[in-house]
């Protein structure tokens, strides 16, 4: 599911047979916020806007 009709943009993938989705988004380049996340250094952060989780939600949830 994707935040937009064209061209690539914030997207959310199911994984067939898991409960697992991908997620691709804007990736998260300040370094005061990474830092403050404290994430693992095989992690890093994407930013998506909630109209996708919610369009996500309301399919799923429907």
């Amino acid at each position: 599911m994707s935040e937009c009709d064209e061209g690539p943009c914030p997207t959310v993938w199911e994984i067939d047979g898991t409960e697992n989705v991908l997620v691709q988004g804007f990736k998260v380049d300040d370094t005061q916020a990474l830092a403050t996340m404290q994430l693992p250094v095989d992690e890093t952060a994407v930013r998506i806007p909630m109209s996708l989780i919610l369009k996500v939600a309301r399919e799923h949830l429907a």
